[in-house]
């Protein structure tokens, strides 16, 4: 039988961020493609979870519980293969002004999100040259483009990755790998219900023009094709998957 042109059947995807909500869907849609996944975050029992998700979907995965803000996390993945590399992993610190906002949390916010997306890049963008195969897919933010009130350094971080994004689809565009940037809106995860109070939700939906929040599948779904052969001629490109956040020039009841 002939593979589907979206298959990734023999390809090994890793996917930073994965112990839950978009990064466990991105898991979830990629294995469901036929890739091997490598699961990497901080809990090895949330990482678990996905493992046990995507076997559901049909593959096997493999969990590497880790720090991305440290180094020995890629050293265990010394010669392994990546052929999709999902940079997901995020953090974010406290609301409150940017004078308010304590030196330590802001490092640790570039850290998770910019330091951690170059490096992981870094390291596996050679072997994906040589292969002549590779996915670069950076998950960023809308708030890279509208702003953050209260999480300047969130903001500041995920507008880094429209940088990398595009320097890295210049670098691998000869070599058959592309760098794409997908921007979700407000996603319902259990990230989202810990960390952003209901009154900022209400408000967020009011300037969405779909007036719900999108769900972890939806944004997997564009990762998913952004991963496969189909999008071999899309790169350096920055897909919002926000319900139309911003759209209309004034905000509407939620």
């Amino acid at each position: 039988m002939e593979a589907r042109p979206d298959s990734l059947a023999g390809k090994h995807a890793l996917i930073t961020g994965a112990g839950g909500g978009i990064g466990r869907a991105i898991a979830v849609e990629l294995a469901g493609r036929g890739a091997g996944t490598i699961l990497v975050g901080r809990s090895a029992d949330a990482l678990e979870a996905t493992r046990a998700a995507v076997e559901a979907a049909g593959d096997a995965a493999e969990v590497l519980a880790g720090d991305v803000t440290g180094e020995d996390w890629l050293a265990r993945l010394e010669g392994r293969p990546v052929d999709v590399l999902v940079n997901n992993a995020a953090a974010f610190a406290p609301y409150g002004v940017l004078e308010h906002v304590p030196d330590e949390a802001i490092d640790r916010v570039l850290a998770t999100i910019a330091r951690a997306a170059i490096r992981s890049t870094r390291r596996f963008l050679p072997g994906m040259k040589q292969r002549g195969f590779g996915r670069v897919i950076q998950i960023g933010s809308v708030a890279a483009h509208f702003g953050a009130q209260g999480q300047v350094a969130y903001a500041a971080a995920k507008s880094s990755l429209v940088g990398l994004t595009r320097s890295v689809a210049a670098e691998g565009a000869r070599h058959g790998v592309t760098a794409n940037l997908v921007e979700p809106g407000l996603i319902d995860t259990e990230r989202v219900a810990a960390t952003i109070e209901p009154e900022w939700q209400r408000l967020l939906l009011m300037n969405t023009a779909m007036g719900r929040m999108g769900r972890p599948e939806e944004v997997a779904c564009v990762v998913g094709f952004l991963a496969s052969p189909c999008a071999g001629y899309v790169t350096g490109a920055t897909i919002p998957v926000s319900g139309g956040f911003g759209l209309g020039l004034y905000p509407r009841e939620a």
